[in-house]
């Protein structure tokens, strides 16, 4: 089995979360491969075989990809190759069937690849509280998951989550459901509405978390990778 993780050029310490991330989930060396904008081309030419599709944080979404203009007084950190290279392997996870999990900037981008939109700055729309940049692993809200989520347990549940994002969801896209949110609203967490293949994608930072909630996120991505796998060979 392998699974393609996409991450930004600037940010090589994602290999070594999302890999004690995965490692904490019984995963096993070897079965990630990372890529970046300038290094896809090598690990993961358009003829190879992949089992599911990683997207992590970074940057924020280029406002013309949601059909909108930058918003004055709002600082952008863009990354256009970033989201030009995460929207393709979108599309590439649809045609294949890969099960998708996308952390924050992937999470809004998953949205805006299925026709969303995001909310350029949660505290400018009277959201704050969203930005805890540091410790990593800080609890610094609640999520409150719907009876309606399928593939982000448990179910109807409540947790605390770390967060450290300036942008949110605000339209989840068609055939998308928002599944979590914050108590003041923000969306947390969104999925298809309809069919069995496993794509969430999550607000928070599941890669800085050890408690069972966040671990089991990984595992059950990682299941529906292996199961995958074994459907293919």
């Amino acid at each position: 089995m392998r699974v393609l993780v996409s991450h930004c050029d600037h940010r090589p310490f994602e290999v070594e979360r999302f890999g004690a991330a995965w490692a904490r989930a019984g995963g096993e060396e070897g079965e990630l491969v990372f890529v970046t904008p300038s290094t896809v081309a090598g690990p993961a030419p358009p003829q190879a075989v992949f089992d599911g599709l990683l997207l992590t944080s970074g940057p924020d979404v280029e406002p013309w990809r949601f059909g909108a203009e930058p918003e004055p007084g709002v600082e952008l950190h863009l990354d256009p190759p970033r989201d030009a290279l995460d929207l393709a392997l979108l599309r590439r996870a649809a045609l294949d069937s890969w099960p998708v999990l996308a952390v924050c900037y992937g999470c809004q981008l998953l949205a805006v690849s299925a026709g969303g939109t995001v909310i350029q700055d949660l505290e400018r729309a009277g959201r704050a509280g969203h930005r805890v940049p540091e410790p990593k692993d800080h609890l610094a809200h609640d999520v409150i998951v719907t009876g309606e989520a399928r593939f982000l347990a448990p179910a109807g549940g409540r947790f605390a989550v770390n967060s450290r994002h300036h942008q949110g969801v605000g339209v989840p896209g068609d055939g998308m459901a928002a599944v979590a949110s914050a108590p003041d609203g923000v969306i947390e967490a969104i999925e298809p509405e309809t069919g069995d293949r496993f794509v969430l994608g999550v607000q928070w930072h599941p890669e800085n978390l050890s408690q069972q909630v966040h671990v089991a996120l990984f595992r059950s991505f990682r299941s529906a990778c292996l199961q995958r796998a074994g459907g293919r060979g």
